[in-house]
């Protein structure tokens, strides 16, 4: 076993937040009469346009530099959270693509993603908050550059319906205000990126090891006992009232909908429709059993990994490729994401900046972080479990202890791989 992964709640972030690569220093890039270096890269399709500019912005720093190669970098359209299964053979997949964090096992185990040297690790290490850090690193050792480090979700409304922000902060208090007024609360229970980061909620968790080959050693879990079991509580009393939605759309009079458990990725499009009555808040609380929790949320990032099977031989082709990964996780490519789609930065000079400071969505980030839990290597099987428990939440098929305490164990063992 390498190292145990302990995944618990978040504590810092931003500012206050398997292949071997080769030493890539920049000056050996700039000898030489000049090559021309194709390059691929991997991303979101809605982000194209967006990030090819940023290709520009990378060429002409080059040569501002002295650089004196030439590079042309074509895009291939994979989601962070697809490339993983997408990508099929890499040794022709792409030389920089974006992941979400809980891929870096089944990248490092498809040997996908270049380790990072020592000054490399240390580059990352020293301009990201300890979140983008640890979510690049895996069996200790760095092998990505973070470049965003607000992968989560919370509550976003309607102000003018919910004037009091006090109010936006309990989950009884929103479905109250919300049947009240004939909207609904819209919050995806249905798929594990939420229901099953919900079974966190009163602090059951799982932890993994690996071996060195980044085989999965062992897993264990305990949400089959009493945190479990009052997390799943919760997600039931939740869908039990009628102002529940597991739809999601922007919180609007014509929408019928008071807020929702929505996406950072949402911010853009929910702050367009809902303009000056646009608000966010952390998680709500909920109360189960006399206890008062904030549910529970994953907090993750997106990476750049750099594809050593691409580049085979071609030792300047791989070194372009950790330039051009470290340009756009560098602090300026980070402030124009976040100035272009409000994305929170994990570079802390960029983090730092009055204008991230003093963002809504930020501090609010900020606030959850407290609660969060890490999404980095996360089991399989926990992508499948909540769906089963869910369901029968939804067709009233759990309508006993007894029927609670044995859907909450197949969670747990799902969550385990156990048979």
């Amino acid at each position: 076993m390498k190292k145990l992964f302990a995944l618990g709640a978040v504590s810092l972030l931003a500012v206050g937040l398997a292949s071997c690569g080769e030493e890539a220093p920049t000056d050996e890039l700039l000898t030489g009469e000049g090559k021309t270096i194709e390059l691929e890269y991997s991303g979101t399709a809605s982000d194209r346009d967006f990030n090819e500019t940023l290709f520009e912005k990378f060429k002409k720093a080059r040569k501002d530099l002295g650089d004196k190669n030439t590079y042309n970098i074509t895009y291939v359209e994979h989601g962070p959270d697809k490339v993983d299964s997408e990508v099929q053979d890499w040794t022709i997949g792409p030389d920089v693509f974006e992941f979400a964090s809980d891929k870096i096992t089944g990248l490092y185990q498809k040997g996908a993603l270049a380790r990072l040297t020592p000054t490399q690790a240390k580059w990352v290490k020293d301009n990201n908050s300890e979140l983008g850090f640890d979510l690049a690193s895996f069996n200790g050792s760095t092998y990505a550059y973070p470049y965003t480090g607000d992968n989560t979700y919370y509550f976003q409304y309607d102000k003018s319906v919910i004037t009091n922000p006090e109010d936006a902060k309990s989950v009884e208090k929103i479905l109250e205000i919300a049947k009240e007024n004939g909207l609904k609360f819209g919050y995806n229970l249905k798929e594990a990126f939420w229901g099953g980061a919900a079974m966190f909620t009163f602090g059951a968790d799982y932890s993994m090891s690996f071996d060195e080959d980044g085989s999965v050693q062992n897993i264990t879990a305990n949400f089959d006992g009493e945190k479990g079991v009052k997390a799943a509580k919760a997600i039931k009393q939740i869908m039990d009232h009628p102002s529940w939605s597991n739809e999601m759309n922007a919180p609007t009079p014509a929408n019928k909908f008071i807020g929702c458990i929505a996406g950072t990725w949402d911010i853009a499009a929910y702050k367009k429709e809902l303009g000056d009555n646009y608000a966010c808040a952390p998680m709500p609380t909920i109360t189960v059993d006399g206890e008062t929790k904030n549910l529970g949320a994953f907090l993750g990032g997106k990476l750049l990994g750099v594809n050593p099977g691409r580049a085979g031989e071609d030792t300047t082709r791989l070194k372009a490729a950790h330039e051009l990964a470290k340009f756009l996780s560098d602090k300026e490519c980070q402030l124009e994401r976040f100035d272009h789609a409000s994305i929170a930065p994990c570079n802390k000079a960029a983090a730092a900046e009055q204008r991230v400071v003093d963002n809504e969505n930020v501090k609010c980030l900020v606030e959850q972080a407290k609660n969060a839990h890490a999404q980095t290597a996360v089991p399989d099987q926990f992508w499948n479990a909540p769906a089963t428990l869910t369901t029968a939440f939804a067709d009233g098929t759990i309508k006993t202890d007894a029927d609670l305490l044995a859907a909450v164990k197949a969670f747990n063992d799902s969550v385990r791989g156990a048979q």
